[in-house]
Formats: structure tokens, sequence, C-alpha cells
């Protein structure tokens, strides 16, 4: 005789204006921590496993885009954005449910009436650079709040290279730069000791 599974799978998403949806692949209502977890057609999601060390979890959630409030615009407006994402396995034979993985929303995709979401568990946080970045490069958008731009002045196709030069010859933007022109580079740092440099004091780029 072949078995039964008892298992499915629990979904529970998380806006961050707080809104919540909760979805399940079983075909019938779940009741879990004061939840209701609806079954949702075409609902499934890959499992995800905790791993060791700092490798980042990560899977997938496909579901069809019928949830209230999520139309094909307001996910293309962000409305994923920072958004949590849970997955538990349910048994629900003996009612009891453990949680599986915690993470967050990656990129989405959507395609035919179905929404794909990928989720990254914790660990991923470890992976992003927070705060402001000290480089040579501009690291603004071109054409956004501050680069100062509009971008619809410019030809199709223009690229900003980001780098001072650029933003200087190419868009007299330098009042806007966002980067560090001046930092000494790897090249400097490993220069030997030169007769020929004047060191008066005085600055390099004048």
């Amino acid at each position: 005789m072949d078995s039964v599974t008892t298992f499915c799978s629990l979904w529970k998403l998380t806006l961050k204006n707080s809104t919540t949806y909760t979805l399940t692949d079983h075909d019938d209502l779940v009741n879990y921590a004061g939840d209701i977890y609806a079954p949702q057609h075409g609902a499934d999601g890959s499992l995800v496993e905790s791993q060791n060390g700092f490798t980042v979890d990560s899977g997938e959630v496909r579901t069809r885009l019928d949830l209230p409030g999520l139309s094909p615009q307001s996910i293309r407006d962000g409305i994923l954005d920072g958004a949590a994402l849970s997955q538990f396995r349910h048994d629900w034979d003996r009612n009891e449910t453990i949680l599986q993985s915690k993470g967050r929303v990656g990129n989405v995709r959507l395609s035919d009436h179905v929404i794909e979401v990928e989720w990254l568990g914790q660990s991923s946080l470890l992976d992003r650079s927070t705060g402001r970045v000290f480089s040579r490069q501009c690291h603004a958008s071109f054409g956004d709040a501050r680069c100062g731009l509009n971008a619809a002045k410019f030809e199709t196709g223009t690229v900003c290279q980001r780098s001072f030069a650029a933003c200087r010859d190419q868009f007299a933007n330098t009042v806007n730069f966002r980067g560090f022109p001046y930092l000494l580079g790897d090249d400097l740092l490993q220069a030997g000791v030169s007769t020929s440099d004047i060191r008066d004091g005085s600055s390099r780029y004048t």
C-alpha cells in the first residue's frame, strides 16, 4: 500500500505596511498561531534548508496572482520591497507545525498571472553593504535625485561612466558627484620612494 503524506507547506508574507498574506498548498484551511492559511491554487515552493556558516539560504515561492492588493502594477511599484517571508511545514494529521525558514523577499518575477518570489534567508543580510561606500566612483544612479540631472534631456543610450572625469567633462555636474575622486589608490600605496616626488605638503591635485 502506498504511503500517503500528511504534510503541507505554509507561507506567511508580511509587507512593510504590516499587511499579511497567509497561504498553503493544502486543500483545506489551516489554522496556525492565530492565522488562517488559505488554500492557494498552484502554490508551491522549494524547500529552504538552513545551512551552516555564512552560505545564503534561498528558495522560491510561486503562486497565482489573485491576492487582494497585489496587482502587477503595485508589484512593479515595489510593494514587496522589504517584505518578510516565512515557510512552515505542517502535519495536518497530527496538527504539528515547525518553522523551516524565515527571510525576506528578493527578486520578483511576473508571468502569465503567476508571481514568482525569490526568498533570501536571514544570512543574506550579511551579504549587503550598509552605510556609505567610500569609492572613487559615483554611487548615484544616472538621473536620480542625488545625481540631479534630468536623464530625459540626454540622448537615448547615454551612459555615465560614474567617474569624476565623466561627471566633469561630459555632464558638467561635479557639484553633484557622489564619489571620492581624490582617494589614494592601490598604485600609490604600493609605489616605492622616488627622489623626484615633491613633498612640500601641497595638494597632489593642483
